[in-house]
């Protein structure tokens, strides 16, 4: 079934002091449980471009966004073949105009189907067209030896093994046990896997004084977990410094903004307070996104993090070609990117946009309740 895009429909808005005109779209968000999904629903609704029909997708039922959004659907997990086809079933019976996927997997799926959801006039907001790029992007060996050996890009020393022996050699050759390594798999997503193997941890302090995070191990230890059944693992340099979380916006590798946050708090991988900054690591930063985004071509926002070195130097330590959780900075910092990658996504972007940022504007994350008895659901405002 195809459905022939519509023109936008136009509603005329008054306030005091002039008319303007706010058109109406739809606009699908994936990964309605994943814990960045209400923050980039909120921005989306805060467009002063756009009248949204807002809904949302996930494998799993949710019970906190339902509250944000018009309808939550529950449609197969992206690993199913089965995928693709009830996502583009859904767009098309909601006359869905964009696709934001915040789940990261979730981009290979739609980027194989790409041409069906634009024969059927819906357009998802994909990092790149390139499916091996795309997968370079979220295999983080080949996202190391690309930015190497591709973009020129420095990274953290590296080495990688798909074998207990050779995983040992690896964190050796990297100075292991006498200095802290990260490890983690080539494929995985939201830090999982991803451990300090440290000989020089107080196990004891770490016990009695601080809440279990289950990130300090001991390459013994990880070797137990992990058993026969041994994936592709990463052994990385360990950085020691401040890390950052980066927001690109960008258009077929090209640059419009950078925001780069200072991470100060983080819980189960998520930052719970940060502050925007412009210090004296942004214009380095600031050069080696612009390299990603132009090296690999990509296009609407690309999350990046970047950590210092021992010398100071930040580097590269991952790509998240998606929204990401914390892109509510950004978008209080003066710089709305759901809404930009909207206008992207219909084609009505302007590219001689120029960022109006809030340079050291502070985030710190609060809980919100959400209720459900028998005849409602509500949220604790």
């Amino acid at each position: 079934m195809v459905r022939f895009k519509r023109p936008a429909r136009i509603a005329l808005h008054v306030n005091a002091t002039e008319e303007f005109r706010v058109k109406k779209c739809s606009v699908l968000v994936t990964g309605a449980a994943a814990p960045g999904f209400v923050s980039i629903v909120k921005a989306l609704k805060a467009s002063t471009v756009y009248d949204m029909k807002i809904i949302g997708s996930d494998y799993i039922a949710t019970l906190s966004s339902r509250e944000f959004v018009e309808q939550i659907y529950v449609l197969p997990d992206n690993r199913s073949p089965e995928f693709s086809e009830s996502l583009l079933e859904l767009c098309i019976k909601q006359s869905v105009d964009v696709v934001l996927p915040i789940r990261t997997d979730d981009q290979i799926p739609i980027c194989k189907s790409l041409g069906e959801f634009r024969k059927a006039g819906v357009e998802p907001a994909i990092v790149t067209t390139d499916l091996e790029l795309l997968e370079s992007l979220l295999n983080k060996r080949k996202l190391m030896e690309y930015c190497n050996n591709v973009i020129g890009l420095e990274t953290p020393k590296f080495l990688y093994s798909n074998n207990k022996d050779g995983l040992r050699g690896a964190v050796e050759e990297l100075g292991y046990p006498d200095v802290p390594i990260a490890i983690k798999p080539s494929y995985s997503m939201g830090s999982r896997g991803l451990r300090i193997l440290d000989e020089s941890i107080d196990r004891r302090r770490h016990f009695f004084e601080e809440k279990p995070s289950g990130i300090y191990s001991t390459l013994d230890d990880v070797l137990a977990t992990i058993g026969n059944d041994f994936p592709e693992i990463l052994a990385m340099e360990y950085l020691p410094g401040d890390e950052y979380t980066i927001d690109a916006l960008c258009r077929k590798g090209q640059t419009f903004a950078v925001i780069p946050r200072l991470r100060k708090k983080m819980t189960g991988g998520i930052t719970t307070s940060g502050v925007v900054v412009k210090d004296h690591n942004y214009e380095k930063i600031k050069s080696s996104v612009e390299l990603i985004v132009e090296g690999f071509g990509l296009s609407y926002n690309v999350g990046t993090q970047f950590r210092e070195s021992t010398e100071g130097i930040p580097l590269l330590l991952e790509v998240n070609p998606r929204l990401q959780g914390t892109t509510t900075m950004s978008v209080a910092a003066g710089v709305n990117i759901p809404e930009l990658m909207v206008q992207m996504a219909l084609q009505e972007f302007d590219y001689n946009y120029q960022p109006k940022i809030k340079w050291g504007l502070e985030m710190h994350r609060v809980w919100l309740e959400i209720f459900k008895d028998d005849k409602r659901v509500w949220k604790n405002e």
